[in-house]
């Protein structure tokens, strides 16, 4: 089974993973993290606890590394509960911006 390093991350973020108790990625992290790297649209699905919070941000991590300028990901969960575990990212990308729009309700943005 590949590694996080063989997903094409770079070596800050597998220590990051190793820190979190990460060790091997899950098959959601296998198919989603190398398509965002490469810049393509990705559709992960899979089951809770799957890891696929981490399958969009880490590559989302390491592309603002890259590249700190410019809107460059839309993430979409398909129900409301799916929002907070979407809220990683700007615990983890702090001084970036990061919008939300909860359905059901008014077309205001919520900023985080």
């Amino acid at each position: 089974m590949a590694g996080f390093a063989q997903l094409g991350l770079s070596s800050w973020l597998v220590e990051q993973c190793r820190q979190l108790g990460l060790k091997q990625p899950t098959p959601v992290q296998l198919g989603c993290i190398p398509a965002i790297l490469e810049g393509r649209d990705c559709l992960g699905c899979a089951k809770t606890g799957s890891g696929k919070t981490a399958a969009f941000v880490l590559p989302i991590l390491q592309k603002l590394s890259e590249d700190p300028y410019g809107i460059f990901c839309l993430v979409l969960t398909p129900t409301r509960h799916g929002g907070p575990g979407a809220g990683a990212l700007p615990e983890t990308a702090r001084g970036h911006r990061h919008s939300g729009a909860p359905g059901r309700s008014p077309a205001q943005l919520q900023h985080f």
